[in-house]
């Protein structure tokens, strides 16, 4: 009988353990969840250096700034050939080498919910929370089939420290952001396209 009380105590205290450590876990969850709400609606201005990977293994160096809600610029150093910039409603896409340029509505891009500060946290499907390894990781998406927007925290300090786009093929394109200062006054200059002279025959 004896015997028996002691498996019954044991189980018992097991039972007891698990459900605090999964009440603990979820309230850890909750306020890291917290956490980066604050941090996103508190996030206005930003430079940084970045290292850009894509899926095929192309790299690519160079600085980012933003302005919230709305302004961006990406300034490729390695290869210099490419600028993004954008002004909350049109992404603009120069290779400074051909002189070309294109624009993109920003709100057809996965970037638009990011930069003109969009997302709703409140009853929102369309948003996944996921902490791992101390690494927080935010993904936006329309739907399961669409381009998906991610953000990448260290959680201790809570730091944003990598972007990652993925497109309707999964192919994936990651920004790992170095050197980061925040709250920094940026010139609304720097915010516009680049303007090329034609060339006379």
């Amino acid at each position: 009988m004896l015997k028996i009380f002691k498996i019954l105590y044991v189980f018992t205290s097991f039972i007891v353990f698990f459900y605090n450590y999964e009440l603990s876990a979820s309230s850890n969850t909750e306020n890291d969840f917290h956490s980066v709400k604050e941090y996103l609606k508190n996030l206005n201005t930003l430079e940084a250096s970045f290292i850009q990977i894509s899926s095929d293994g192309d790299i690519k160096r160079g600085k980012i700034f933003f302005n919230l809600p709305g302004k961006l610029r990406i300034d490729y150093i390695e290869p210099d050939d490419l600028l993004i910039t954008s002004n909350g409603f049109w992404l603009t896409i120069q290779n400074r080498k051909l002189k070309q340029t294109n624009n993109i509505p920003l709100e057809r891009t996965p970037l638009n919910v990011f930069l003109n500060k969009k997302f709703s946290f409140e009853n929102n499907s369309n948003i996944k929370f996921i902490i791992e390894n101390d690494v927080i990781t935010l993904t936006f998406f329309e739907n399961q089939k669409a381009s998906k927007f991610e953000l990448e925290f260290n959680s201790n300090p809570l730091r944003l420290r990598k972007w990652v786009i993925i497109d309707e093929f999964e192919n994936k394109t990651s920004v790992m952001l170095q050197n980061i200062k925040m709250d920094v006054k940026l010139s609304n200059k720097i915010f516009i396209p680049d303007f090329y002279n034609e060339k006379s025959d």
